[in-house]
This record gives C-alpha cells, sequence and structure tokens, in this order.
C-alpha cells in the first residue's frame, strides 16, 4: 500500500467530479493535499468537496469552462486566494464516444478536441504561468492508451490524446530547466462511469454482447486484469512527487503489458 504524504501540495484537477479525476482528488487530500476542483458538473463535484470534507481533508470546487481560458484564468486565481500557491494540476476533463469514422460528424470532431486537447493547451498555459511565478510544479496530463495505440471507430478520441502527447513532450522540453515538470499517464480501459456507457458501442463494433466487453479485454491484456483506480493513484503519486524528479516530457502506460511503446 501506498503511504506516499503530499502535505503542502495544493493541486487543481479538472473533471474531478467524477471518475479518475474525483478518485485522485479523494485520495490525494486523505494524504495531506488540498483539491481544487475544476468542473461543470456542480452537483457532483460537491458531493465529491462534502465527501473530501467529512474524511477531514481540504477541498474547494469551482465552476470552470476548461475550454475558456479566462475562466480558467480566474478560478486559477480564486483557487490561489482560497488554498494557496498551487504546485501541482491534473488535467483529467475529457469525452469519449465511439463512432465509425465515416458517421464522426465535424460537430463531434469540434467536441472531442476542445474538451481533450484544447482545453488541456489552455490548462498548461494557465498553470506554467502560475508555477513559473510559484518557483515551479508538477502537471500530469491524463491522456489514454489510444494516445498511442489507434483504435478503430475512434479516430476522433484517438486524434485528440495522440495531440495530447506531442503537447505534453513540448511543453516539458521548453520549461524542463525553469523547475516545471510535466507528464502524461495512459492508461488501458479504467471500468468508470465513462466505460460503462462506451461498452456498448464497443460490443456493437465485435459484434458481443455487451456483458461480455470487459471479459474480452481481459482475455487480450497479458496480465488479465483492468486498470484498477489504485493503479492510476499510485502511478500518479509517482510522477507529482520528487520520486520522479528526473523525470519529464514522459507518457507512461498503464496497459498490463498490451502496449509497450
Amino acid at each position: 500500500m501506498n503511504t506516499e504524504r503530499l502535505d503542502g501540495k495544493v493541486f487543481v484537477i479538472t473533471g474531478g467530479s467524477s471518475g479518475m479525476g474525483a478518485a485522485l482528488a479523494k485520495d490525494f487530500c486523505n494524504r495531506g493535499a488540498k483539491a481544487a476542483i475544476f468542473d461543470l458538473d456542480e452537483v457532483k463535484g460537491t458531493e465529491v468537496v462534502e465527501e473530501i470534507r467529512a474524511s477531514g481533508g481540504s477541498a474547494e470546487f469551482f465552476p470552470c469552462d476548461v475550454t475558456s481560458k479566462k475562466q480558467i484564468h480566474e478560478r486559477t486565481n480564486e483557487v490561489e486566494e482560497k488554498l494557496g500557491l498551487i504546485t501541482s494540476w491534473i488535467n483529467s476533463a475529457g469525452v469519449s464516444q465511439m463512432k465509425p469514422f465515416l458517421e464522426s460528424e465535424e460537430e463531434f470532431w469540434d467536441l472531442t478536441l476542445n474538451v481533450n486537447l484544447k482545453a488541456t493547451f489552455l490548462c498548461c498555459q494557465v498553470a506554467v504561468e502560475k508555477m513559473l511565478e510559484n518557483g515551479g510544479g508538477e502537471i500530469l496530463n491524463m491522456a489514454s492508451l489510444s494516445g498511442k495505440k489507434a483504435s478503430s471507430w475512434q479516430t476522433v478520441y484517438c486524434a485528440s490524446k495522440f495531440g495530447v502527447m506531442g503537447l505534453t513532450q513540448s511543453i516539458a522540453k521548453e520549461f524542463a530547466d525553469k523547475g516545471i515538470r510535466i507528464n502524461s499517464l495512459c492508461p488501458g480501459i479504467v471500468h468508470t462511469e465513462m466505460w460503462e456507457k462506451l461498452k456498448y458501442d464497443y460490443a456493437k463494433k465485435r459484434d458481443i454482447e455487451p456483458d461480455e466487453v470487459m471479459d474480452y479485454f481481459k482475455k487480450n491484456i497479458p496480465m488479465h486484469r483492468l486498470v484498477e483506480i489504485k493503479d492510476v493513484i499510485n502511478a500518479a503519486i509517482f510522477l507529482l512527487t520528487d520520486n520522479s524528479s528526473y523525470l519529464t516530457g514522459q507518457s507512461i502506460n498503464l496497459a498490463g503489458g498490451e502496449w509497450m511503446d
């Protein structure tokens, strides 16, 4: 069990109202960090904050459209007023939907690229600006195995996540000597709310039943299990602490041996 403490760290976590973002916020606050949750879902975001506070942690919810630099900037200033100087930033907001390439409308492209890539770009800009003022920090982009491994019916999603890889590496090069590290985490299949919806389209793609999808994935993963939330948390802690002080611009696979590039 990972017992690493995160006392003194102030995290911004986008998409922190659900899924991996919420899990990271809860765990980090249990380790002594403070978390600012940026999301549009105020109901779920407030529930996450209340759960953290009930456990003795410190967290605040900030309604934010992460495709708007103006809103990101305003919320970030509020974070530093309420929680202290930002030390770490996790870009976890994302959307995913499966569609055959020829059925992928322009609007679908715009939505996916705006949330998965443009928002990550804008958040990284604001985070780097703050970290240059604050003397450094760490950024973690929650990418995906789909940022390295192409999949049919996920053309648009793959394009957005491949973009996150290039963005991460370029920022890392530019600010490596400024005390700012930025890395990406590339999980395979994590059975979150998102995949509970996606499994129906994947079943159609493979001509199997929706209830067979997760077992199908396990069969094709060398470790024969899906990514667990604890795997994501442990990898994120490694990348966001001095345990990885000489790593920047890296994209770490969490794939049970399914992909090794």
